[in-house]
C-alpha cells in the first residue's frame, strides 16, 4: 500500500513509448470517475485485476483496497481543477490531447516542487477512462530499466498487477511493462 500511494504521487515527464496507442477523442474527462482497475500491459499479454481480485489477493484486507479506490477515484472539474482521495491540484489535457497532466497543489516531492504525474489517455468513452504511465522497456540483458525512483515504482505496481492475475513465468518473459489505471462514470 505505502508504494502504491508513494506511486500516485511521483513525478515524471510527459514522455511515454507507448505499448498502447493514446486516443484522441471528443469526450471530455470532466466529471466523477470511480476506480474500476489497475492493469499492466506487456509485450506478451495485458493483465486487469479488479478492486474485489485485489482485496482478494491481499487477504480481504478492505483497509487497504479501499484506499486504493478512494486514491484512484478522480473528480475532473471544469475549471481545471481535480481532486484524488486526499489530493487536489490543476490539471490540463497535452497539446495533441493524448495525455492529461496533474499538477498537486498539495503533495510535495522530494525536489521540493508539487508534483506532477502525466498520464496517457488509453481510452476514453463518456463511460470508461483508461490512464497508462510511461511504458518501460527491457535493456540488452533482459532486465527491465528504470530511470530512477519514479519507474521503480511503475515497475512494482505492475508487477503486483501480474502477479495477481498471472505467474512468474510471464513476469520474467516480459521485456516491457506499462501500469494502467481503469476508471468508470
Amino acid at each position: 500500500l505505502v508504494l502504491i500511494s508513494i506511486f500516485s504521487f511521483t513525478a515524471c515527464k510527459e514522455d511515454f513509448n507507448p505499448n498502447v496507442t493514446p486516443v484522441v477523442t471528443d469526450v471530455s474527462i470532466v466529471g466523477q470517475w470511480k476506480f474500476s482497475s489497475l492493469g499492466a500491459i506487456t509485450n506478451i499479454k495485458t493483465y486487469e485485476a479488479t478492486l474485489d481480485e485485489i482485496k482478494k489477493f491481499s487477504g480481504n484486507n478492505t483497509a487497504a483496497t479501499d484506499s486504493i479506490a478512494s486514491m484512484y477515484a478522480y473528480e475532473f472539474k471544469s475549471d481545471s481543477t481535480y481532486i484524488a482521495g486526499e489530493d487536489r491540484g490543476k490539471w490540463r489535457m497535452s497539446s495533441d490531447k493524448k495525455s492529461v497532466i496533474l499538477t498537486s497543489t498539495q503533495s510535495v516531492g522530494f525536489d521540493g516542487k508539487y508534483q506532477v504525474i502525466t498520464y496517457q489517455i488509453a481510452s476514453l468513452s463518456n463511460t470508461d477512462l483508461k490512464l497508462a504511465y510511461k511504458k518501460l522497456v527491457a535493456d540488452a540483458n533482459g532486465e527491465i530499466e528504470t530511470d530512477g525512483f519514479t519507474d521503480f515504482i511503475y515497475l512494482v505496481v505492475g508487477y503486483y498487477v501480474i502477479q495477481i492475475k498471472g505467474n512468474a513465468v510471464e513476469a520474467n518473459a516480459a521485456t516491457s511493462l506499462q501500469t494502467t489505471i481503469s476508471l468508470k462514470r
